[in-house]
């Protein structure tokens, strides 16, 4: 059948199509940006590096300081100088991806009414950054700072925006439809034209206006912001965030225009009737001639606004025009190409009939498919934004000391160990410590899995005393741990403060007995949670020995601020890469020894770890056989310090813990197990060389050192 030729349908179809196609690629450019909470976590953080947005936050956050502290006024321009560090830095873009990601859930996945962009964790890195510059002021910044990026008013406008992209999410199988819808409705109006090869131009004509549309999107935040709000601080912030979600439809409107380049030089090669110097000849005569006194006003107006423009902003009118021009070169070069390769084919080229022979057509449709993609895709690498440093993008680049780790699994990574590390010289009135150093030092000179035991106590007199009716302890099983001479002075000291209890019974760090040594559990976790917040490329794992419920211990990580921070995935092959976590926020793996059921992210750490036996005597006693744990689960622990209940000994951790006996070992058990040793837990993890044998064994060339950690020449 003969196709019904129509010049207005074809035109209908053709504003139709343009307006489904660019319909389409707005939302699909913006909609995963803002449905899915990694993406969404990742613009946001990335609107750091506008200026505008960092000084606002900078600002946000100085003022929420000042206000519990209003003596610090005077000192403001040095706190917020700290502060815009701060703001620039990678950590505070992590915790603003966690906090983007948590709101992300609340409002999406928890029915939320408000996506509450908040930071408990400002005054960590606030501290830190005046820790050297300013000691005494930064021991003033006080501890609960809890800053709000914007105001309420601006939050529920956010939120409402947000929101709106709900249904979209819902029916974005509809943005792929209308983009087939509108190709289609491009492709029947050439069909139906008149004149194809005229069609065929204005198809391109079309494409071209639907890239140039998409561009303008992004300077339109400009008036969005200017509309939302009368503060200028504020628009800089709506217009940064505008272009974080909108920027990423600029490739396509990049790919638009040039597939509508290579469309009208197509056509108008087979035409040779578009000739774009006689086209722009006739502009420069509309420019002059006299027109309808309606048309003059409309001149004018399109005179003034294009000479005020090229006055306010000389170079981006610079810019465009040179653009132009250039645009104006790649068609005529186009047209050359088509011209060359349609001469082969009679009549293709201005046939007298105002048909064009069917093989002519084939020819212009596998050669527009060709250019356009070549076309499209080389503008794409040439215009698109130079790769922003990791640094300045806020995009963790080192992980667990060594760029050469992200993309490990967990169990292809060695974490060193500290066994009992909560048992540590640091805290007062503690016997028998197993450390030196308590968990922040621990943590900064390297340590990445900490083995801690937790136990009920009650205060009694200035000491704690163990709460073994709750715990459901028994002297025998305490003597198991720590021998007979340990367990006798701990009931010595008991029998001394029972009866005088001061408080309620609570979760202590204790080894055996709290009679021994104790302290409470929470301020020790919030040092973790501190320590992860001010290096966000660190994971770190913690095994705990659990003499308490499962719901205590998860009630005390939640106290913490630890709960946006953990894993919560399965810890079964394939594991996670250390990049995976880092990206996701939960950079924190907790495994109890008991197994206790109810919490399912408290993990039974001997269905994912297998251990070798934990009792020597003797450097000659160290085997690698199973012990807790089988063979079967992913991940290998070693157990590496000399039994000397009850007191552990330095000078035998100097021994164990140098380099070739600690490193043979660890590549012994490797060899026999299968598996290479995951955590490898020493006593007194600073006397040795257990941080050179993990490099070792994670196969490091260059030495890799932790945040803060002291050169291992120098140990």
């Amino acid at each position: 059948m003969t196709p019904v030729r129509s010049a207005r349908t074809s035109t209908t179809l053709f504003v139709l199509g343009g307006v489904f196609v660019w319909t389409a690629l707005i939302v699909g450019g913006a909609a995963r940006g803002i449905l899915r909470s990694d993406v969404f976590a990742r613009r946001l953080a990335a609107t750091l590096s506008d200026e505008r947005v960092a000084n606002y936050v900078s600002a946000r956050i100085t003022d929420g300081i000042i206000s519990q502290r209003p003596n610090l006024v005077g000192v403001r321009p040095l706190l917020q100088s700290a502060v815009s560090a701060v703001v620039t830095s990678a950590p505070f873009r992590a915790v603003v991806r966690t906090t983007a990601r948590t709101a992300h859930h609340s409002l999406f996945e928890s029915a939320g009414r408000n996506l509450v962009l908040s930071l408990p964790d400002v005054s960590v890195l606030v501290r830190g950054a005046l820790a050297n510059a300013s000691p005494d002021l930064a021991a003033k910044i006080p501890p609960g700072i809890e800053a709000t990026l914007v105001s309420p008013e601006a939050q529920r406008a956010f939120t409402r925006f947000i929101a709106a992209w709900v249904l979209l999410g819902r029916v974005l199988w509809a943005a792929w439809v209308m983009l087939a819808l509108g190709l289609a409705a491009g492709v029947v109006a050439i069909w139906v034209a008149p004149d194809r090869r005229t069609a065929l131009v204005r198809a391109g004509g079309a494409l071209f206006a639907v890239g140039l549309v998409l561009i303008a999107v992004l300077p339109a935040g400009r008036l969005v912001a200017a509309a939302l709000t009368r503060d200028p601080a504020l628009r800089g912030v709506v217009h940064g965030l505008w272009v974080a979600f909108f920027g990423p439809v600029k490739p396509l409107a990049v790919i638009a225009g040039s597939a509508g380049v290579v469309l009208a030089a197509a056509g108008s090669t087979m035409l040779e009737a578009v000739d774009p110097f006689t086209r722009l000849k006739a502009l420069l005569g509309w420019l002059t001639a006299p027109l309808h006194p309606t048309a003059h006003i409309g001149r004018a107006i399109l005179l003034l606004a294009a000479g005020t423009y090229a006055a306010v902003a000389p170079a981006r009118a610079a810019a465009g025009f040179i653009a132009v021009a250039g645009l104006l070169l790649v068609f005529l070069g186009l047209r050359e190409v088509f011209r060359l390769v349609l001469a082969t084919v009679p009549g293709a080229v201005a046939a007298p009939t105002g048909r064009t022979d069917a093989r002519a057509w084939r020819i212009v449709a596998v050669m527009g498919v060709v250019l356009a993609a070549a076309l499209g895709g080389g503008a794409f690498l040439v215009l698109r934004s130079p790769p922003t440093p990791p640094e300045t993008a806020g995009v963790v680049s080192v992980c667990n000391g060594s760029e050469k780790l992200c993309d490990r699994r967990v169990d292809q990574v060695v974490f060193p160990a500290a066994h009992n590390a909560m048992s540590n010289a640091e805290i007062p009135g503690w016997l028998f410590p197993h450390h030196n150093h308590a968990f922040p030092r621990q943590l900064e000179d390297g340590v990445r899995a900490l083995l801690i035991d937790v136990h009920y106590g009650v205060p009694a007199g200035g000491h704690v005393i163990t709460d073994m009716a709750r715990e459901g302890t028994t002297k025998d099983k305490i003597q198991e741990v720590l021998g007979p001479e340990a367990t006798d002075a701990a009931l010595r000291i008991r029998s001394r403060f029972l009866g005088k209890e001061s408080g309620a019974s609570a979760l202590y760090f204790c080894h055996g007995f709290c009679e021994l040594g104790a302290y409470p559990v929470l301020p020790a976790l919030e040092g973790v949670r501190a320590f992860l917040v001010a290096n966000p490329g660190e994971v770190v794992l913690v095994v705990v020995e659990d003499y308490v419920t499962p719901e205590d211990l998860a009630r005390a990580f939640q106290d913490a601020g630890l709960m946006d921070l953990i894993y919560t995935g399965p810890v079964a092959p394939p594991l996670p890469t250390l990049r995976q976590l880092i990206d996701q926020g939960q950079r924190l793996l907790v495994f109890t020894e008991s197994g206790k059921p109810g919490v399912p992210w408290l993990r039974p750490a001997f269905e994912s770890m297998q251990e070798t036996p934990y009792s020597f005597h003797k450097p000659a006693d160290f085997s690698c056989r199973p012990n807790r744990g089988g063979t079967t689960p992913p991940l290998f622990q070693i157990n590496h310090w000399i039994e000397t209940t009850p007191a552990p000994k330095p000078s035998n951790a100097e021994i164990v813990n140098a380099y070739d006996f600690l490193l043979k070992r660890a590549r012994a058990c490797e060899q026999e197990r299968h598996r290479l040793p995951n955590v490898i837990a020493v006593d007194f993890y600073d006397v040795g060389d257990l941080f050179r044998v993990a490099r070792t064994l994670n196969r490091l060339d260059e030495v890799a050192r932790a945040p803060g950690a002291a050169n291992p020449g120098q140990r």
